[in-house]
């Protein structure tokens, strides 16, 4: 709770300094600059300013016909002193295989119940299959535009293929392709500073 708090504070006094200053230009990565480019960004960023940092995600995503773009970018103050419990049902939402192979179908448009339930290969019951959709209708993954058909809300792709992308990152072992290049000091991924191990 005092981390929390203590985020808000910081937040809000970053909110006062900004309100009592007149706008200037946030410093940004230069254009077609890589994600690696953007992360160093963030890192000066965060140094320069004394802020906890900033998490961004994006993607251009063409597949069966249709196109979906979409970037995101948090402060992590702001991330912190966020309330989590949306996040947590979506989480949630998205920890069941059969749901995961569910919105992987839903990507390339929409789809009837029939071909959803072919997804799973036919090893759920009608009733199972309804009881994914209305978890994943929950948590404003999916909608249902008629009776018996289901899309991805467009605006859940890029974050739910980002999400997954960082899911495969987690993977202990084997590494994984298109890893960013080393970002400094410890590698790619690797914690650059933090308390000590026992």
């Amino acid at each position: 709770m005092d981390d929390r708090l203590a985020a808000l504070e910081r937040r809000i006094d970053r909110l006062e300094r900004q309100a009592g200053s007149p706008p200037a230009n946030p410093p940004q990565a230069p254009p077609g600059a890589s994600a690696l480019d953007l992360a160093r960004h963030f890192r000066e960023r965060a140094t320069e300013d004394g802020t906890a940092g900033t998490v961004a995600y994006q993607g251009a995503v063409h597949v069966s016909g249709l196109e979906y773009a979409w970037a995101g970018q948090h402060e992590v103050d702001d991330l912190m002193a966020a309330d989590w419990a949306h996040a947590a049902a979506v989480l949630e939402a998205l920890g069941s295989p059969h749901r995961l192979a569910l919105l992987g179908g839903l990507v390339g448009g929409t789809r009837t119940s029939a071909e959803l339930q072919e997804t799973l290969g036919g090893e759920t019951s009608t009733g199972q299959l309804y009881h994914h959709l209305r978890e994943l209708q929950g948590a404003g993954l999916i909608t249902q535009r008629k009776r018996g058909a289901y899309e991805m809300r467009p605006q859940a792709v890029i974050p739910l293929l980002a999400i997954l992308a960082a899911a495969v990152d987690l993977r202990p072992g084997d590494p994984v392709a298109g890893m960013s290049p080393d970002l400094g000091p410890g590698g790619p991924g690797a914690v650059v500073s933090g308390p000590e191990k026992p």
